[in-house]
């Protein structure tokens, strides 16, 4: 391994580290307070802002993925080596874990007892309505990252905030249905310290948030490369005829 891909492999540890840690932590902390009436919006600034803060710090090292789905969806629109992909998303998985043993350091048995903001489907959802709901999720959340972070047409200097704005509206809209992951990482990490320390687990739930993030990604991913190779046609032939 080159020195080039260990600091990215690094980077997107420490980026998905920050990600998780701060947003399990604001979720563990809005149950230990019994604050339900905001908890969902506290939890969804925490996640945006600590993800606004580790793309300014680590994108211009390893893009600042954080998350399996983004990096498959910029893999599958050739943005991204296919042979960088293995690399990325076990640092990913190994930076969700991090953050949930240090969440459940940080917090001890509280962390444990509220699930360490573990994802899992509300009351009554059903496997149709989970899906539905993270593979929209990741939609937005990708569509955020080809528009703010890959167009060329980009305005500088907003494409954390606005991506870290677009994960937090994603947890608004769809975190009671099934905790608003859309992102492997921040599902896998609780669930292995759980069933660890002893936490109730539904790894039978698991397979949800592997494929229907991806499947939205990878949607909004060919969509937002399909919409722009037609503007460029359209530009060519505009150009040809004039």
């Amino acid at each position: 391994m080159d020195h080039s891909h260990a600091r990215k492999l690094a980077a997107e540890l420490a980026g998905t580290t920050i990600l998780c840690l701060f947003g399990i932590s604001a979720a563990v902390s809005v149950v230990a307070a019994g604050n339900e009436s905001s908890g969902l919006l506290i939890v969804a600034l925490a996640h945006g802002l600590a993800l606004a803060v580790g793309i300014y710090a680590f994108g211009g090292v390893s893009g600042a993925h954080f998350n399996p789905t983004v990096t498959i969806a910029l893999a599958v629109s050739g943005r991204l080596s296919w042979r960088e992909v293995p690399g990325y998303v076990t640092a990913q998985l190994f930076g969700g874990v991090l953050a949930a043993y240090l969440a459940s350091l940080i917090h001890g048995q509280q962390a444990i007892d509220a699930g360490l903001g573990a994802t899992s489907f509300g009351a009554g959802v059903s496997v149709t309505q989970a899906v539905v709901a993270e593979a929209l999720g990741a939609f937005l959340l990708v569509t955020a990252v080809f528009a703010l972070a890959v167009s060329p047409s980009a305005p500088r200097g907003v494409h954390g905030l606005g991506i870290g704005l677009a994960l937090a509206t994603q947890i608004l809209a769809f975190g009671p249905v099934a905790g608003a992951s859309v992102n492997l990482a921040r599902t896998f990490g609780p669930d292995v310290v759980l069933t660890f320390g002893g936490g109730a687990v539904s790894w039978a739930q698991l397979p949800v948030y592997i494929v229907a993030p991806v499947f939205g990604g990878v949607l909004a991913a060919g969509l937002y490369s399909a919409v722009n190779a037609l503007s460029r046609v359209r530009e060519s032939v505009a150009s040809s005829s004039s």
